[in-house]
């Protein structure tokens, strides 16, 4: 009709859209599969580090504060934070790679995995078994099936468990956590507690 004039169409170019990935597959959008097909989470420690891990710092330690050995209780899809001791060395090869050795140790009173616990446990550990150089490892870490157990287990692996938190073990009177995949693992940074006082029990 004469004098009007067709309101302008918006158009919008639905190929171009971001797509989330399917639930079951990589968070990164890489197309393979998801860790345990878990909906949010990476396929593996690659893109894990690529697209969700800040470069670790390293840095002189404070000394801890007197007071309890706390270690959180984690929680399926929960994020805390935890401590692992050993040497210097040992602590910036898991910072350049970003990966624990989790097939050792066979012998430890949860079984193989990577083992944390609270600060001060994981600064005696360094400083017992640190070579001389301790330092420690914090990390955040992810867990979507934890097991929780009051003394050593090492059959939680084999049971479906992809960690394990244990209020006490054989050697130890306080908690520790071990976590059977680099992919829940997430390096924060390393401290060195060179110089540094061991914590009383």
């Amino acid at each position: 009709m004469a004098g009007l004039t067709r309101p302008a169409l918006l158009v919008r170019n639905v190929h171009n859209a971001p797509q989330a990935p399917p639930a079951n597959q990589c968070a990164a959008g890489c197309g393979r599969p998801s860790f345990n097909g878990q909906a949010g989470q990476f396929c593996g420690l690659t893109c894990r580090q690529k697209f969700a891990k800040p470069t670790p710092t390293v840095r002189a330690s404070q000394p801890s504060k007197r007071g309890p050995d706390v270690l959180a209780m984690g929680g399926k899809g929960q994020t805390f934070e935890a401590w692992h001791g050993t040497s210097r060395t040992n602590a910036l090869q898991i910072k350049s790679s970003g990966c624990f050795r989790v097939d050792t140790p066979a012998d430890g009173c949860l079984g193989k995995g990577a083992y944390f616990a609270g600060r001060r446990k994981a600064e005696r550990f360094a400083h017992d078994f640190g070579q001389g150089q301790p330092a420690l490892v914090r990390c955040s870490i992810t867990v979507q099936n934890p097991c929780y157990v009051d003394g050593d287990d090492r059959s939680w692996q084999a049971r479906g468990f992809d960690s394990c938190r244990a209020t006490s073990t054989s050697k130890s009177s306080n908690p520790e956590w071990c976590i059977a995949s680099n992919s829940c693992i997430q390096v924060v940074e390393v401290v060195d507690l060179r110089g540094q006082a061991r914590p009383a029990n």
